[in-house]
């Protein structure tokens, strides 16, 4: 990606391209830019692959601007005709590995709106990433973390589904704090997905105890039961596990 490259995109026809600068932090399908011009500082979003996971561009740049509408994520301004790169507003904020009891409690209610967004998507199988790993790797660590998985998703089949447009990445990389607002960023793996993934992704990534877990699904549904609980931890695990496999995965390529 270069400025000259970039000069030939009529969003940009009415300002002058200044400088292009790799960010600190960069994903595993993207390579992220800060864009400085005369009127703007933007976010360019170099793909780098979809093969990772299931991944549709045109789906994740119109979920992103329904987010925007919601006030939870940065606007996304242009998708180029070969979904090779995105163009969004850049957001101001930085990212955190330890949050306050007011963050976890502002938390819930961002994803509550997020899982508002309405999607026609297929629900999220977990059944095939479980089949391709169990394929592809070999070793007794796979092995048991996808009879986890297996294990779990059994336990699941008791308590009821809620299915809704979930983020699916909700790990601290994927979420800005700016003053007293919280913006997510990075809608590649989004889709249609049980509520409570999206919320044990974010337990399990900020490393909340017993009590923060609570709170974070009492701003989220108001009330909680030993059910929820249940269903949590449940979903705490298959995240857990299928991180080990998408590394596992991604090394063996290495």
């Amino acid at each position: 990606m270069t400025i000259q490259k970039l000069k030939q995109y009529k969003i940009f026809k009415d300002e002058i391209l200044l400088s292009l600068k790799l960010l600190k932090n960069q994903g595993y399908c993207n390579i992220n830019y800060k864009l400085k011009t005369s009127k703007r500082t933007y976010l360019i979003r170099k793909f780098i692959s979809n093969e990772t996971v299931n991944i549709n561009r045109k789906f994740e740049f119109e979920i992103q601007k329904k987010a925007y509408k919601k006030g939870i994520a940065g606007k996304p301004l242009f998708l180029d005709k070969d979904k090779s790169f995105m163009v969004c507003e850049f957001l101001k904020g930085k990212h955190k590995k330890i949050i306050s009891l007011q963050e976890i409690k502002h938390l819930g209610k961002m994803v509550k709106k997020l899982h508002s967004i309405k999607s026609n998507v297929n629900p999220y199988d977990f059944k095939r990433p479980l089949n391709y790993y169990k394929k592809t790797l070999n070793s007794q660590e796979a092995s048991k973390s996808i009879h986890i998985c297996k294990r779990e998703l059994k336990s699941l089949k008791k308590h009821k589904k809620t299915l809704v447009t979930t983020h699916h990445d909700l790990n601290p990389k994927n979420i800005l704090f700016h003053k007293k607002s919280i913006k997510f960023i990075d809608w590649e793996y989004t889709g249609v997905n049980d509520s409570f993934f999206d919320l044990a992704t974010l337990c399990f990534e900020f490393r909340l105890n017993k009590k923060d877990e609570k709170i974070l699904l009492k701003s989220y549904q108001k009330k909680v039961n030993k059910k929820d609980i249940q269903k949590l931890h449940s979903y705490i695990n298959i995240y857990k596990h299928i991180c080990k496999l998408w590394f596992m995965d991604l090394k063996k390529d290495f």
